[in-house]
């Protein structure tokens, strides 16, 4: 089967799909869920599963509504304070979600600006100073 490949656009949708999945998540829902916002007939779960990034979210994201799930289950009281419980839990995800997209994002960061600072220094007739210098006010 060809690889089909999936552009810039659709993967920030399959990320935005699975930050806010609740309930079971399997990869053949997934792939049904991705497809049906992306309006393509169908989306094989292996194309899926072929994209690292998608695949570590995926199993991220499996693992906080696990603990989501197993942490709700602990606490049968009230179901008003279970409601709150599980919301609560539900945004401590959330965050630890975005911790952990901050973080690589501020790692490939500094590698671009390491990786460009080692290309100017390269460049002939370059100044450091010069692209130090501070932005003109309009």
């Amino acid at each position: 089967m060809k690889h089909k490949f999936i552009d810039v656009k659709e993967m920030a949708v399959i990320k935005s799909i699975l930050n806010k999945w609740s309930g079971k998540l399997t990869w053949d829902l997934f792939a049904v869920s991705v497809a049906r916002s992306l309006g393509k007939p169908s989306i094989s779960k292996f194309t899926l599963m072929s994209y690292e990034s998608v695949k570590q979210e995926f199993n991220f994201r499996k693992q906080t509504l696990r603990a989501a799930k197993s942490s709700a289950q602990l606490s049968m009281g009230d179901v008003t304070i279970d409601m709150l419980i599980e919301e609560n839990e539900n945004l401590r995800n959330q965050i630890s979600h975005l911790e952990q997209l901050q973080k690589e994002r501020e790692t490939l960061w500094a590698d671009q600006y390491r990786r460009w600072q080692y290309n100017l220094s390269q460049m002939p007739n370059v100044d450091l100073a010069t692209l130090d210098r501070p932005l003109v006010k309009k």
